[in-house]
């Protein structure tokens, strides 16, 4: 039954795995989230990712490379074999402000994702990534489905030629 599953909503920088049945979810904009699945084993898991590479040393799962790392590790503590699993990815929008879109944090980690599976031998069935707006990502793992929201921007903000700089304690508006 859905309501007794774990439901795990997965923060940037976290993974969860498993073989009961469960409904995994997250919020993506530049982040990267990537589902593995194994059938044969009955297990799948998802992670959450923030930036490609770890600096030096840096053992996060915040970071592409470990993140990735870290979940094929987890589903092989399950009983899978590389060669059963299979992936689906999503995020990796160019949500922030700056940078091109081409060389942005978002494509950067759809890029190592993609490559990390590619190497891996991974099969990619599924792929949701790029865009400007966020994802709401819903992650069935006793089916393998995911339900993909796209999240429009909720405000636009015209500062009115009002700079960024401004002290809003000058504002009348403004209270101690």
């Amino acid at each position: 039954m859905v309501n007794s599953m774990p439901k795990p909503f997965l923060t940037p920088g976290t993974l969860y795995c498993g073989a009961a049945p469960a409904v995994i979810s997250t919020v993506l904009g530049s982040c990267v989230a990537v589902c593995l699945i194994d059938r044969h084993n009955r297990a799948a898991g998802m992670n959450h990712f923030v930036l490609p590479h770890n600096p030096a040393g840096e053992d996060s799962l915040r970071y592409g490379d470990v993140a990735l790392d870290r979940l094929h590790a987890r589903m092989g503590e399950l009983g899978c074999e590389t060669k059963d699993l299979r992936a689906k990815v999503f995020g990796g929008a160019a949500v922030l402000p700056f940078g091109a879109t081409g060389d942005s944090v978002g494509t950067k980690n759809v890029k190592i994702a993609i490559e990390w599976l590619h190497a891996q031998g991974i099969p990619t069935l599924a792929r949701r990534t790029g865009g400007e707006n966020g994802l709401l990502i819903r992650f069935y793992t006793a089916t393998g489905r995911v339900l993909v929201r796209t999240i429009q921007s909720a405000i636009t903000i015209d500062l009115g030629g009002i700079s960024p700089a401004f002290d809003s304690r000058q504002s009348p508006f403004f209270q101690e």
